[in-house]
Formats: C-alpha cells, sequence, structure tokens
C-alpha cells in the first residue's frame, strides 16, 4: 500500500508538470479555463433566451460546473494510456518497472481532476460573484462525501476504459469523450431529468452521475426538478455508495481484461504512426 500511494503520488507530480510545464501561470490559467467558461457561457445565453424559471439558474449553472469533473476524470487514465504508449512510447518500461501500474494510471486521473477543479471553483466563483447565485444552504460533511464517492465512482469507470484504450489506437480519446456526452445528457447536468422521455428516465436513474450530481445540489441546498423528490438524502448516498463499489469491480474486471488481451496480441508498446 505504501509503495501504491508513493507511486500514484509520483504519477499525480508527472502528470501535472506534463499539462503545465509548456507556459508560465498566468498563461496557462486563462487556457485552462476557456473550455468550462464558453460552456457556461452557452447555458447562460440559453437560460437567458428560453425565459427559464428562477430557480432553475442556479442548479443548472452548479450542475454544469461540477459537470467538469466528469470527462475530465473518465478520460484521465485512457489518455495516459494512449499518451505514454504512443506519444512518448514509455508505457512498456512504465509496465515493466517493478508495483503495479494502476496507481500510475490513478495518478494521473487525480491530477486530471485537480486541473478540472481549477474550472470548477471559477464557474462556481463567478456564479456567485457576478450572476448573484446564492445557496440556500450548505453542508459540507455531505459535499465532501459526495465528492469523494463520485470521484472513486468515475476513477473506476476511467480504469475500465484504460483497458479498452489498451486494444485501440490513438483515436481512443474519442471514446470518452463519447460517453461523457452520454452522461451530459442523461443525467441531470444542465436539464431536470423530467424533462426526459419517460421511457427514457430509467437511464437516467441507472446513472451514477445522475445521483452524484443531485448529491452535490442537496449539499448546497438547490432543488433541480421533481423526479428525484421522493428518494431521501441518505438513501441516495447508498445508491450513490452502492455505485461505487460496483464500477470498482467492473473497473478492475475490466481493466485486467483488457491487460491480459494486450500482451497476449503485443499492443503493450504499439504505436499507429499517424
Amino acid at each position: 500500500m505504501k509503495r501504491a500511494l508513493r507511486n500514484a503520488a509520483t504519477s499525480f507530480v508527472l502528470c501535472w508538470k506534463k499539462e503545465t510545464n509548456w507556459a508560465g501561470a498566468w498563461v496557462y490559467l486563462p487556457f485552462a479555463l476557456l473550455r468550462p467558461v464558453a460552456g457556461a457561457l452557452l447555458i447562460f445565453v440559453m437560460v437567458r433566451a428560453a425565459s427559464a424559471p428562477p430557480d432553475y439558474f442556479a442548479p443548472a449553472w452548479l450542475g454544469n460546473a461540477f459537470f467538469q469533473l466528469v470527462p475530465a476524470v473518465l478520460g484521465g487514465l485512457a489518455w495516459a494510456v494512449i499518451e505514454d504508449r504512443e506519444r512518448y512510447q514509455m508505457f512498456k518500461y512504465i509496465y515493466l518497472a517493478p508495483g503495479n501500474v494502476v496507481p500510475y494510471l490513478m495518478g494521473h486521473g487525480l491530477a486530471r481532476a485537480a486541473h478540472a477543479l481549477i474550472g470548477v471553483a471559477a464557474l462556481a466563483a463567478a456564479g456567485v460573484a457576478l450572476l448573484g447565485i446564492r445557496t440556500p444552504e450548505f453542508h459540507p460533511a455531505l459535499l465532501a462525501v459526495t465528492l469523494a464517492l463520485g470521484l472513486a465512482c468515475l476513477l473506476a469507470l476511467s480504469l475500465a476504459l484504460a483497458g479498452l484504450a489498451l486494444l485501440v489506437a490513438r483515436h481512443g480519446h474519442f471514446m470518452t469523450e463519447s460517453i461523457g456526452g452520454v452522461f451530459f445528457l442523461f443525467s441531470g447536468a444542465v436539464f431536470p431529468v423530467d424533462v426526459l422521455p419517460a421511457w427514457i428516465r430509467p437511464l437516467a436513474f441507472a446513472s451514477p452521475v445522475t445521483w452524484w450530481l443531485e448529491l452535490l445540489r442537496r449539499s448546497l441546498g438547490l432543488h433541480f426538478g421533481s423526479a428525484l423528490d421522493g428518494v431521501s438524502t441518505p438513501a441516495a448516498l447508498a445508491i450513490l455508495a452502492g455505485f461505487t463499489v460496483f464500477c470498482a469491480f467492473l473497473g478492475r474486471a475490466a481493466w485486467f481484461a483488457g491487460e491480459r488481451k494486450a500482451r497476449w496480441k503485443g499492443l503493450l508498446d504499439a504505436t499507429t504512426a499517424y
């Protein structure tokens, strides 16, 4: 365990440096905030143009802010495999080094989560300072537990995608972006689950991101639709914890299945040369 934590910490620092060492802080920060701010402004314009109810904007804005973590973490481990294998051609050496490669990948995922948290904090601060968003309540313990469970669940799903990334070419990052788009559509990030057709709502209820965003909003005293009103906060936490455990088993099984097949087919050091 001590070695695994040390490997994850080293990987975190390495990924952070890879992402930020090309520019100074005053250049990197605007670049890092460009995508989340642009997406948030689109939501602001659409809400104003559609004359949405007054209680709609705050949960939609903050839901979109927190959702920045989903594609960042989902793609973190898969992109680490593709980047180290094809761009730097170092993955086989990392894989053969003493210890397990999974903590190394987890460090990359946590580093990308830390990058995304910069955007989350910036959007939340902009909503409060510039747009007048106010949260009726604040439950820090619920917020911390929900963030931890959500990140663990996303890291587990990302590990499963990393297992698939071992078997595909460098364009495998589109896989993670596509899955992130599905979560964005069906998980109530910027519109309530209530507006989905009745036959699609089971997909939303089967998404851990739906329960994660719902609990994050509840930690701030916000209400977004009525589809989940009948579920108490402890029950929602239990559901999210159950999803996290299930995704942990799924991620581990998918990673080791992909790893075995990649070793058998000789793909651990494959490059697609384009």
